[in-house]
């Protein structure tokens, strides 16, 4: 079988799941279409059983195919880097064509895999499980052929991916631990070469990662972490709702803030990292239209609310300034709050400025108290320090703030618009149990 038998069936594949004219005999289409109750049960399990069949055999042809025009060089001939960067050039995804090629690249050595796949019998999914599974086991501890035979089998009953991948790490430790460790050899938990990290983006738009670290780098990730980990009581008292999971993941993105807004780290062609908001032409303040929508440079499109909180410290004429000269009233000459105006919200907020939070200013975000694209200024009366989680709750959880006859923000609660407002809540800085202006 060649390509023009390939063709040949494809072709016929794609007749039969044409709409048929009327007294043609029923098609494919016609039981995919229309199927009728009890009478296509079992032409429609069939037809099932044989489409997964035919898509295993298929997935494995891609890879073994891939893998040979790697080993013919035709990619380099090409102008490409590599067999992944082929399949793309053809209309697959990165991630699959990526898939697609460790598969290739790991058949040689896993003849039982490959076998099953030659027989429909293996999704490619579970068959990339398998050989990643063998290689992080591989990384950890020596496998002879028949160790690496006894591997596969081992993981091949697993039933998926998920558990291929669980299975992987039982048997490595456990290999581990039953061989001897040479003299001078560095011990797996602290060996830097099996550092590994993968950033996976979801179908939904979420962003999956895994990480697997050495012993010392870890415990860097963790005294890292430890400190902002730490529950943050509510403002009537009550426990920090957020799980430890949900905390911790707060506390990395904190991290990440944190380095971003460093002056002392490297530059990405030329100018310090940081995010990037794609935003429109056609957008204009208050006036954002449907059909165009913000971007983030990675992630892709995120939704207005979010633009906004992304928006509010982060980088149009009269300017107000102190005794000193400084700028405290920039007004929409600037949409990002000026380091002298920061300072003055750090004099007034002391951190950030949420009833009972108090994290220090370094971890604040400045907030618009009045939106800038809906004519708020920049400006210290304008302003309100929020750490990321409470700047969050302002956008995203229906909280409110404004700035009261004491010149201090007060906080409003989520409530029901038909209801009464709730009590409103003192910035965490003001203490006092007056709202007068002459208040300490």
């Amino acid at each position: 079988m060649d390509a023009t038998h390939l063709d040949t069936f494809v072709t016929a594949l794609i007749d039969d799941l044409a709409p048929a004219g009327e007294g043609t005999d029923r098609s494919l289409f016609d039981l995919l279409d229309c199927p009728r109750p009890v009478v296509d049960e079992p032409a429609l399990l069939a037809v099932l059983v044989a489409a997964v069949t035919a898509r295993n055999l298929f997935d494995h042809v891609i890879a073994s195919a891939v893998a040979a025009t790697e080993r013919l060089g035709i990619p380099a001939r090409r102008h490409l880097r590599s067999g992944a960067d082929l399949l793309t050039s053809i209309g697959v995804a990165p991630g699959v064509a990526l898939r697609a090629v460790r598969v290739g690249r790991a058949a040689p050595m896993l003849p039982a895999l490959t076998c099953q796949q030659r027989l429909g019998g293996l999704g490619i999914e579970f068959a990339d499980a398998v050989g990643r599974g063998v290689a992080h086991i591989a990384a950890r501890v020596e496998l002879t052929e028949e160790d690496r035979a006894a591997v596969v089998t081992k993981l091949m009953i697993q039933t998926t991916p998920a558990q291929v991948s669980e299975k992987a790490r039982e048997i490595a430790i456990e290999k581990a631990a039953t061989q001897p460790q040479e003299e001078g050899a560095v011990p797996v938990a602290e060996n830097t070469d099996l550092n590994d990290m993968t950033l996976v983006q979801t179908d939904d738009g979420r962003v999956s990662a895994t990480i697997d670290l050495d012993v010392l780098t870890g415990e860097e990730l963790f005294a890292a972490l430890d400190p902002l980990c730490r529950p943050v009581p509510l403002p009537d008292g009550s426990p920090d709702p957020r799980p430890a999971g949900r905390r911790r993941a707060d506390a990395f993105g904190q991290l990440l803030r944190d380095y971003l807004s460093s002056q002392r780290r490297p530059t990405s062609g030329g100018v310090l990292p940081h995010v990037t908001l794609i935003r429109p032409a056609t957008i204009r303040p208050g006036a954002r239209g449907q059909e165009c929508v913000d971007t983030l440079g990675f992630g892709g499109p995120v939704s207005a609310t979010t633009a906004d909180l992304i928006s509010c410290d982060s980088t149009l004429t009269a300017v107000i300034v102190d005794g000193a000269g400084a700028p405290l009233d920039v007004g929409r000459a600037e949409r990002l709050f000026t380091p002298n105006i920061r300072k003055g919200l750090a004099v007034r907020d002391r951190g950030c400025a949420f009833p009972g939070c108090g994290r220090p200013v370094s971890w604040c975000d400045a907030h618009h108290i009045q939106p800038w694209n809906s004519a708020g200024t920049t400006c210290v009366d304008n302003g309100v320090l929020l750490c990321r989680s409470h700047h969050t709750a302002i956008h995203h959880g229906g909280w409110q703030v404004y700035l009261g006859p004491d010149r201090h923000p007060w906080f409003i609660p989520p409530h029901d618009p038909a209801e009464p407002q709730p009590a409103h809540l003192r910035s965490h800085a003001r203490r006092t149990m007056t709202d007068l202006p002459t208040a300490a």
